[in-house]
């Protein structure tokens, strides 16, 4: 049977067994990595645009607050105005998924959603797509940018985007190149934190029933 379980001896022990515990991390760290080279590799394309706001559009000695006060443009309101990209782009996301099915058609919307990518970096949003063939992820961003910026234009010929709201496609989707291993940081950083949890709980166990064992040896009268 273990011995009794007692707080700090048993932190002591890790902290004197610390280099077993990170052995065992680093181990299943690298089953990890190993594990992510059984993914297909796939290839990221991406698009970007450039959104900014005209401040010259917008009349501030006319805009005043219910108690008379000017209001000023703040950063919430950039970001609500510039998000009209986003906006536009997921509008016509069934239509680029549609595209996406002639090109792939074992392609379903999950994975499709899983491998979509749409982020704000400053005035710059990149649309993102990941394939396992360079030239489909190409196709579908380009696709999709495409028909987002019509939407864009017609968004702002119609006043649905403010008209001090300044976008454009500034890149279309280059062939890429190089693969991209999705997940396998993660893949590292799962098996790193279960190597961690496994070997917690081996030194753990190896200090109770040795602890145990080692004070029976002490004193052969002692009760089994």
């Amino acid at each position: 049977m273990p011995s009794a379980f007692i707080p700090l001896d048993a932190i002591n022990h890790l902290l004197k067994n610390w280099w077993k515990i990170t052995l065992v991390a680093v181990l299943f760290g690298i089953l990890g990595l190993v594990f992510s080279y059984f993914f297909p590799p796939k290839y990221e394309a991406e698009a970007i645009f450039y959104a900014t706001i005209d401040y010259r559009d917008i009349n501030f000695e006319n805009l005043v607050d219910e108690t008379g006060t000017p209001l000023e443009f703040s950063q919430y309101d950039v970001d609500l105005a510039l998000s009209a990209v986003h906006t536009m782009l997921l509008q016509v996301k069934n239509q680029a998924f549609s595209h996406a099915r002639t090109l792939d058609p074992t392609l379903d919307g999950e994975t499709f959603n899983r491998n979509t990518k749409i982020e704000r970096q400053h005035a710059e949003w990149y649309l993102r797509y990941r394939h396992e063939d360079p030239h489909v992820a190409q196709e579908i961003v380009n696709y999709w940018a495409e028909i987002g910026l019509a939407r864009i234009q017609e968004a702002q010929a119609s006043e649905r985007i403010a008209p001090y709201v300044m976008t454009d496609l500034v890149s279309n989707a280059t062939l890429p190149t190089i693969p991209i291993y999705q997940n396998r940081n993660n893949l590292i950083l799962a098996g790193a934190l279960i190597g961690v949890a496994l070997g917690i709980l081996v030194v753990d166990f190896q200090s109770r029933y040795t602890g145990k064992k080692e004070k029976q040896e002490k004193d052969p009268c002692s009760p089994q």
